[in-house]
């Protein structure tokens, strides 16, 4: 684990421990409140397009996208490290 996220989750962890609730934000909810980002804009639109609100798999649908035509398919989160 990376030194940024440890400090990230040491940061929630203390959060926790003094009963401050941490906010969970799907990545529509996360793109509407920083519009200007283009990760999270590209995020959102593979979540509204793989129907998120499904069932809890949808990162896995993110993942192995068949849709090879979607000008967004180069860029979507989720894939596994070893692909492109």
């Amino acid at each position: 684990m990376n030194s940024a996220l440890a400090k990230a989750h040491e940061a929630n962890r203390l959060r926790r421990e003094q009963g401050i609730e941490i906010e969970r934000l799907d990545p529509i909810e996360k793109a509407s409140r920083n519009p200007s980002s283009l990760r999270l804009a590209i995020n959102a639109k593979c979540w509204d397009c793989q129907e998120a609100d499904q069932d809890p798999g949808v990162r896995g649908r993110i993942s192995m996208c068949p849709i090879t035509a979607c000008p967004l398919w180069n860029v979507r989160p989720y894939r596994k490290a070893d692909e492109g």
